[in-house]
């Protein structure tokens, strides 16, 4: 009696021994595939949805019989035939082009051929802080005098690309009455050993996406900062979900 209970004993011990370890390759396992998830950063960039039509086939010349007339051409159906280079199916990127988003009031930014240009008035400081908005970027300063910023190689990482880039910028200004005219330009840029300066879409995404940290760098409290009013119309709204017709009921007993 003695020995069949401990037989049983040591069975569910074993039996327990095996689960664990099973659900710890199982959460390693998970694990692993949630961080090779995480990393793949194609799906900020693909189009969902069948992919069937990458394997259809060429269409085929048509061949019309001797016996059969043929309808005049007509220049409303004619196809074009244009060679296309570019990439196509999965390897297309859907990421539309990013914008100057100026976050200061009466700043006209133009983006052009790989350079961002934007008026300001002085009062704002601008100029003074674009230092520190790049120190924040770990953007190291090659030199830097009243009228130009040269900066050194700086990585430049971004949450939808799997490899950070390379960048060189250069920032100058020219003084205007009361305003003060920033100009942005890439120098360089490099994703490995793979030259981006010629691909116009990769150019516009990293000058106009440093012109935005600065951006919001600079930006004023009033755009940080939600206004009291409607901070306490937000507080309204959720005080009014919160209350419940319990209230009422007890104010109903206590008479």
């Amino acid at each position: 009696m003695l020995n069949s209970t401990l037989n049983k004993i040591s069975n569910i011990a074993l039996f327990k021994g095996n689960v664990i370890k099973k659900t710890v390759v199982l959460t390693a396992v998970t694990s692993l595939f949630l961080v090779s998830c995480s990393s793949d950063q194609n799906f900020k960039r693909e189009v969902e949805g069948n992919e069937d039509y990458l394997k259809s086939p060429t269409l085929k010349p048509l061949i019309i019989p001797e016996s059969i007339s043929v309808p005049a051409e007509s220049g409303e159906f004619y196809v074009v035939k244009t060679e296309f280079k570019g990439n196509l199916g999965k390897k297309l990127d859907i990421r539309p082009p990013i914008l100057p988003i100026p976050t200061i009031q009466d700043v006209l930014a133009v983006y052009n051929n790989g350079s961002v240009t934007f008026n300001v008035p002085l009062s704002n400081n601008v100029w003074n802080r674009i230092p520190d908005s790049l120190s924040r970027k770990n953007i190291p300063i090659a030199s830097h005098d009243n009228n130009t910023i040269k900066t050194n190689k700086a990585f430049m990482a971004r949450a939808d690309e799997d490899q950070a880039v390379e960048a060189t910028y250069s920032i100058s200004r020219q003084l205007l009455g009361d305003t003060e005219t920033i100009t942005i330009s890439i120098i360089s840029l490099t994703r490995g050993f793979d030259d981006l300066i010629s691909q116009p879409i990769e150019v516009q995404r990293y000058v106009v996406g440093l012109f935005n940290d600065i951006m919001d760098n600079v930006a004023p409290d009033s755009v940080r900062v939600v206004p009291r009013k409607a901070q306490n119309e937000e507080i309204e709204k959720e005080n009014a979900k919160s209350k419940k017709p319990a209230t009422a009921v007890n104010s109903a007993n206590q008479e």
